[in-house]
């Protein structure tokens, strides 16, 4: 039964990859006229639609909690989420009801119909080997946080695989102190299961994802910004380890050690 709601879910992004794929071309009309927003804003609707029948179907529950003083945000922010596994973004796409832009990898460019599907989504590719792609990347996202869009960001810059999470590079902050950004921490948890084995689906998992309280870039001394990339993982670590003790999840794996 695994094995077919799998297929199934599939399927589903299959034909979403496939759609973007076919109106890819009108993307760029859009493009050429300064439309784009449009076209993208309409892509994320979709691929969350898409993500939200495919978890149904297969089983997989995402739960969402919140600081208790947390409210949506309202034009641009910059959210920072511990990177765990590859499916990563997608659950952040699930969770967040406004479309936002995220930073990836450019290596993704390289696998054929989701390079389509990345670049129809308005994402900011980046060679991290490279100062010049790293430059080029902050100023595209500066320009995108102008024009009143939200960031996402992985500060960690690869996957922990469910290991330690994995020091925030200190440039990931850069971005939020440029453009006085509130940052909006996440926290993920228990997204490395996603898959069980040969690319089947956890039928039956449950995810878990903490949004936290904005962090306001003006209440910051000259200190805590020049530590904002440790303060922001602190902060993600932190509930991590509640949420495995809450949850009962890799409690035999400590952050703190």
């Amino acid at each position: 039964m695994k094995i077919l709601r799998s297929i199934f879910t599939y399927i589903i992004f299959l034909l979403v990859i496939f759609t973007l794929t076919i109106l890819f071309p009108v993307f760029l009309i859009f493009k050429i006229f300064k439309f784009e927003n449009y076209f993208i804003k309409f892509v994320f609707i979709l691929i969350r639609f898409a993500i939200r029948i495919g978890l149904w179907f297969v089983g997989i529950k995402v739960i969402v909690t919140k600081d208790d003083d947390f409210s949506f945000y309202e034009g641009s922010v910059v959210i920072m989420a511990n990177h765990i596994a590859s499916m990563d973004l997608l659950f952040l796409i699930c969770v967040f009801m406004k479309p936002f832009i995220i930073v990836v990898k450019s290596s993704l460019l390289r696998i054929p119909l989701v390079n389509f599907l990345l670049i129809s989504m308005g994402v900011i590719f980046v060679n991290r080997n490279s100062i010049k792609s790293s430059a080029i990347a902050q100023k595209r996202a500066i320009k995108v946080i102008k024009k009143g869009w939200a960031i996402g960001i992985f500060p960690e810059g690869t996957r922990n695989r469910g290991g330690k999470t994995r020091d925030f590079k200190r440039g990931s902050v850069n971005l939020a102190l440029r453009t006085n950004s509130p940052i909006i921490p996440v926290t993920l948890l228990n997204t490395h299961k996603f898959f069980i084995k040969n690319l089947i689906l956890n039928s039956g998992l449950s995810i878990y994802v903490h949004i936290h309280s904005p962090i306001d870039i003006f209440s910051l001394t000259n200190e805590e910004k020049e530590n904002l990339h440790v303060i922001v993982r602190d902060r993600i670590v932190k509930k991590l380890e509640e949420m495995k003790v809450q949850y009962n999840v890799d409690r035999n794996l400590n952050e703190n050690k």
